[in-house]
């Protein structure tokens, strides 16, 4: 037999996997999201920023300053990697920490001028880089996917 064929046939998927295993949505909900952060993350590139600037930002402007742990809790991510990204932010300039009256241990993060800009900035990316993605959906489809993926969302117990 020749050597190609041989390689062909040891590398042939094998069709063993049972029938739920061909439905599973999970490895398609994770190459998915992958995909759109990567498309996402390269948009941003081109306009100076990353996903993670991009989301503080939206995060503080839809629902305005916030303590920090707040805030980590709806990027859904850890204390430490926000504060490394707050640092950086505020060494731009696009955020500021305050210390509450209430609690002098919290900080609470507020959009500056410069991040306010950067946001309008980035806003106009972020509108145009979805509009790509949902490129051939009807509102109704749109509609219908965020209604699934809140259902999916709850079934998990993710906020």
């Amino acid at each position: 037999m020749p050597r190609q064929q041989r390689m062909d046939e040891e590398h042939a998927p094998v069709d063993a996997a049972p029938m739920w295993l061909h439905r599973s949505v999970a490895p398609k909900l994770h190459l998915t999201a992958k995909s759109c952060r990567a498309f996402f993350e390269e948009r941003l590139a081109e306009s100076g920023t990353t996903f993670a600037v991009w989301t503080v930002l939206a995060t503080l402007k839809m629902e305005g300053p916030m303590i920090q742990r707040a805030l980590a809790w709806h990027l859904n991510i850890e204390g430490p990697t926000l504060s490394r990204h707050l640092e950086s932010m505020e060494r731009r300039g696009l955020v500021v920490r305050k210390r509450t009256d209430a609690d002098r241990r919290a900080a609470a993060v507020e959009l500056t001028q410069e991040g306010e800009r950067m946001y309008a900035r980035i806003e106009k990316v972020a509108i145009e880089g979805q509009r790509e993605m949902l490129q051939g959906f009807s509102d109704k489809d749109i509609e219908l996917l965020n209604g699934l993926l809140d259902r999916l969302l709850g079934n998990v117990g993710s906020d």
